[in-house]
C-alpha cells in the first residue's frame, strides 16, 4: 500500500515539473528580451553546446557520486583538480607577520587532526570587534600547516578557511584570499564558493564565467542550474529549455529553482518557494533578476552572509533593514561608515528629529538610534555636537551598546577641537577615543581632563571614574601608574553600589595583575582582600584546561581558536570573571600585549556600564 502511494507521488511530482517546464518554455517564446544586468560581453560564445550537455545527461545518476569517474572526466577535459603538489595550497594567505598576521609557525605543536576538529567548531558570529580581528588574522595568515595523515580529494585547510570567511559574511577578506589562489589550484568546492559570492554581489559576469569553465568538467547539478540561469539572463531560450529537460531526466526535484526561474521569466509576483532559513546564493540572484523582494525574515535574523543582500534589497522594510544593518555592524560584516550611511539614507521628518532625544531615551530600537545619530549630525557648533555625543553615550551605556556607539560616533568626535570650554566633556571624549584605539586623540583629551580635574570637583570625579579603564588600555603610554587614582576609582564606585564595586574591583585587579601592572601589595589588599593574589592565580584557568595547556605549550593558533570557539555569540558581561581573565591572560602569555589590553578594556567597560 505504501509503495502504491509513493509511486503516485512520484508521478505527480514529475507531472508538476513537466508542467513548469512547458509553461516556462511558452514564456520564453513570448519574451524575446534579455534580463541580464549591465554586461560587457555576451555569454553565448562561452557556453557549452547541447552536445556537451547531452553527454553529461547520458551518465547514469549513480556515477555523479563516484569521485574516480569525476577525476577521469576532469583529466579528459584537461583539468587536474587535485594535482596540488607544486605548492603548499593550504599555506596560502593574504597577510604575514610583516603585514599584521601571526607567525608563519603559528600551528607548531598542533596536529592536523586537532586543527581539522577545531575548525569544524569555528564560530560564525563574534560580538567583539577585537575578537573579530583575531579571527580574521587566524584565517588569513600565510602559515605552515601540518600535513594530513592520509591522502584525500579535498582542498583541505584552505577550503575550510574560505568557507569560514564566507559564512561569517567577510566577503572583502574572502575575495582577497580567493585572488591569491592561482586558478589551476582552485578546487571545485572553492569555485562554487567563488561563484556564490559573485551571485550575492550581483557580479553576474564573474559568476557565469566560472560556471562556463566548470560546466564541461563536472557532473555537479550546481553548474547545470547556474548555467541555465546564465542562459536565461542572456535570453538563450533553447539552451534553457534543453537544460531544464536534462535536470528533470536526472531526477532533480528542486521546486525552488523551477518556480524562481518561472517568476524571473514572467516578471510577475508569485510564491518564491524559498524562506530565509533555506535560501541559497543563486536564489538571491534569481529573486533579484525577477525584480522581487527577498522573503520576509519575520523574527529571524538572516545568516551573516545573507545580511548585505537584505540591507541592499529595495523591498526590505525599513525596520528590517535597520535591524539587519546594526546586526551586520555588530558582527563585523559591515563597518561603522556603512552603518552611518544607512542611517543617513533613512527618510525622517522634522518632527521626529526634534523629538529624537526623548524617543531614544524611551525606545531601545534601531529607529530610535537612527534618530539620535541624525540629530547629532545636525549640530553645527562643537558644543552642540559634544553635548549630543555625551547623551548618546549615556543612552548607549544604558542599553549595553557602548562599543557600537563609540565606533559610530568616533568620526564626529574627531571633528571637535580640544578646548577648555569643553572641559566637562574631556573624560567622556577620552573614553570614546580609547574604545576606538585612537591614541593621538586620547592623549589630547586626557591632558584636558587632567587640567580640569585639578580645578573642578565634578571634573575630578569624572576623571576618577574612568582612570582605570584608560590605564588598562594604554599602560604607561598616556600617563603613569598611580595607586592613589585606583583607590579614588574604587571609592567612587562604592558610592554608587558597594556590592557591584567589590565584584568589579576583584575583576579589575585580576585584569591588571595578568597585564603586569605595578600594583602595590597594599592596593590589592584594599581592592579585594588579603587572599586575592593566590585566588587570582588559581581561578584564571579553573575550567579551561585545554586552553591552559595550549598556552603553556606555546601552541599559538590552537589557543586562539579555542578561545574564539568558546565566545561565539557571547557578550562579555554574561561571562564569569575567571573566564574573562582567562581570555586576557592567554593573549598576554602568548605575547600579544596590545590585543590583551584592548580586550581587557572592552571587558571592564562591559562589566562597569
Amino acid at each position: 500500500m505504501r509503495s502504491t502511494h509513493n509511486s503516485k507521488g512520484l508521478v505527480l511530482n514529475c507531472c508538476i515539473l513537466i508542467f513548469c517546464i512547458c509553461t516556462i518554455t511558452r514564456v520564453f517564446a513570448e519574451t524575446p528580451r534579455s534580463l541580464l544586468p549591465i554586461q560587457t560581453e555576451t555569454f553565448k560564445e562561452k557556453h557549452s553546446s547541447k552536445k556537451t550537455r547531452e553527454s553529461i545527461a547520458d551518465v547514469p545518476e549513480k556515477t555523479l557520486s563516484n569521485s574516480k569517474d569525476v577525476n577521469r572526466l576532469n583529466k579528459k577535459n584537461g583539468i587536474e583538480i587535485n594535482s596540488l603538489k607544486e605548492i603548499d595550497i593550504d599555506s596560502i594567505g593574504t597577510i604575514d607577520t610583516l603585514s599584521g598576521g601571526y607567525p608563519k609557525q603559528m600551528w607548531h605543536g598542533s596536529s592536523r587532526a586537532t586543527i581539522n576538529s577545531l575548525f569544524k567548531m569555528l564560530p560564525v558570529q563574534l560580538y567583539s570587534r577585537n575578537l573579530q580581528k583575531l579571527y580574521k588574522r587566524l584565517l588569513l595568515t600565510a602559515a605552515d600547516v601540518p600535513m594530513q595523515s592520509t591522502n584525500n580529494n579535498e582542498t583541505g585547510f584552505l577550503l575550510i578557511r574560505a568557507q569560514s570567511l564566507f559564512n561569517s559574511g567577510y566577503f572583502t577578506d574572502f575575495n582577497d584570499l580567493m585572488e591569491m589562489i592561482p586558478n589551476k589550484y582552485k578546487s571545485e568546492e572553492l569555485a562554487i564558493l567563488d561563484t556564490d559570492s559573485a551571485f550575492l554581489s550581483n557580479n553576474i559576469n564573474k559568476a557565469c564565467d566560472i560556471t562556463t569553465q566548470w560546466f564541461e568538467n563536472s557532473l555537479s547539478k550546481y553548474w547545470q542550474k547556474a548555467l541555465i540561469f546564465c542562459d536565461a539572463l542572456n535570453s538563450d531560450w533553447d539552451k534553457v529549455d534543453f537544460g531544464l529537460k536534462l535536470l528533470v531526466e536526472l531526477g532533480e526535484d528542486d521546486q525552488a529553482f523551477y518556480s524562481l526561474l518561472q517568476n524571473m521569466m514572467t516578471q510577475t509576483e508569485g510564491s518564491l518557494n524559498v524562506q530565509v532559513n533555506n535560501i541559497r546564493p543563486i536564489d538571491v540572484a534569481m529573486i533579484r533578476a525577477a525584480r522581487q523582494s527577498l522573503p520576509h525574515p519575520a523574527s529571524i535574523i538572516p545568516d551573516p552572509w545573507l545580511l548585505p543582500s537584505y540591507i541592499q534589497d529595495p523591498g526590505t522594510a525599513l525596520k528590517t533593514r535597520l535591524l539587519c544593518a546594526e546586526n551586520a555592524a555588530k558582527i563585523g560584516v559591515i563597518n561603522s561608515v556603512s552603518l552611518s550611511e544607512i542611517y543617513e539614507a533613512v527618510k525622517i521628518d522634522g518632527q521626529e528629529i526634534e523629538n529624537a532625544l526623548s524617543i531614544a531615551l524611551n525606545e531601545a530600537t534601531p529607529k530610535a538610534r537612527t534618530l539620535l545619530y541624525r540629530a547629532t549630525l545636525r549640530h553645527d557648533s562643537s558644543f552642540g555636537k559634544a553635548q549630543a555625543i555625551q547623551r548618546a553615550k549615556s543612552i548607549a551605556i544604558k542599553n549595553k551598546r557602548f562599543s557600537e556607539m563609540a565606533e559610530l560616533y568616533g568620526p564626529i568626535l574627531k571633528t571637535i577641537p580640544v578646548g577648555s570650554e569643553l572641559g566637562w566633556f574631556a573624560a567622556d571624549a577620552a573614553l570614546i577615543h580609547t574604545a576606538n584605539s585612537n591614541l593621538e586623540h586620547t592623549k589630547l583629551w586626557v591632558s584636558l581632563a587632567i587640567r580640569e580635574a585639578n580645578i573642578d570637583e565634578r571634573a575630578l570625579q569624572k576623571w576618577n571614574e574612568i582612570w582605570p579603564f584608560l590605564r588598562i588600555m594604554w599602560g604607561d603610554t598616556v600617563f603613569e601608574w598611580s595607586d592613589d587614582s585606583t583607590q579614588k576609582w574604587l571609592k567612587v564606585a562604592k558610592q554608587k553600589s558597594p556590592e557591584i564595586a567589590n565584584n568589579l574591583a576583584a575583576l579589575m585587579f585580576e585584569l591588571m595583575y595578568v597585564l603586569e601592572e605595578p600594583i602595590s601589595h597594599q592596593l590589592w589588599t584594599d581592592l579585594v582582600g588579603p587572599n586575592s593574589l593566590s585566588i587570582a592565580r588559581k581561578s584564571i584557568f579553573n575550567n579551561q584546561f585545554l586552553i591552559k595547556m595550549a598556552v603553556n605549550q606555546g601552541n599559538l593558533a590552537e589557543a586562539i581558536i579555542r578561545l574564539l570557539i568558546s565566545l561565539e555569540k557571547t557578550e562579555f558581561d554574561s561571562l564569569p570573571p575567571n573566564e574573562l581573565v582567562l581570555i586576557v591572560d592567554s593573549l598576554q602569555k602568548l605575547g600579544f600585549e596590545k590585543e590583551a589590553r584592548r580586550l581587557a578594556f572592552e571587558i571592564i567597560v562591559s562589566k562597569s556600564f
